[in-house]
């Protein structure tokens, strides 16, 4: 009867006591960050397209009320309007919430090369060396 736990004596398990930071485990990489960029930027897109609409819908209520001319423009001519409003403020909403995805991953990745650097010095991996400090010796 196969067991449902993986054999610890199989190749194609990781390592992660003698190698917890790869290549392959790159937070960059990982299907976790791309999807949660992407969630990050379709919700800011129909937030920012929301907020646009909040301006555009009342501003064009307005210009037909007050502005003749506004009047005298075509339907093409409206919604290049809605348009170029909608697509401002969802460009601007999402490149902000972007940005502070961003700031969150690089803040996580300054965080796991803080425990990488505590692990190696743990292990007698890291020396200071690599970097060019050598310790004065008397």
């Amino acid at each position: 009867m196969p067991s449902s736990r993986p054999n610890p004596a199989s190749s194609d398990q990781k390592d992660t006591a003698t190698k917890p930071f790869t290549n392959a485990n790159a937070s960059y990489q990982s299907d976790k960050i791309i999807t949660g960029l992407s969630h990050v930027i379709i919700k800011s897109t129909l937030t920012g397209a929301l907020y646009g609409a909040l301006v555009s819908i009342p501003t064009e209520l307005l210009l037909r009320w007050r502005s003749p001319s506004y009047r005298s423009f075509g339907t093409r001519i409206r919604v290049f309007y809605h348009t170029i409003i909608l697509t401002y403020s969802a460009a601007f909403m999402t490149e902000s919430n972007v940005m502070k995805f961003e700031e969150k991953v690089r803040a996580e990745e300054a965080r796991k090369r803080e425990e990488l650097i505590e692990w190696s010095v743990q292990n007698g991996l890291y020396t200071g060396e690599e970097e060019g400090y050598s310790p004065k010796r008397t």
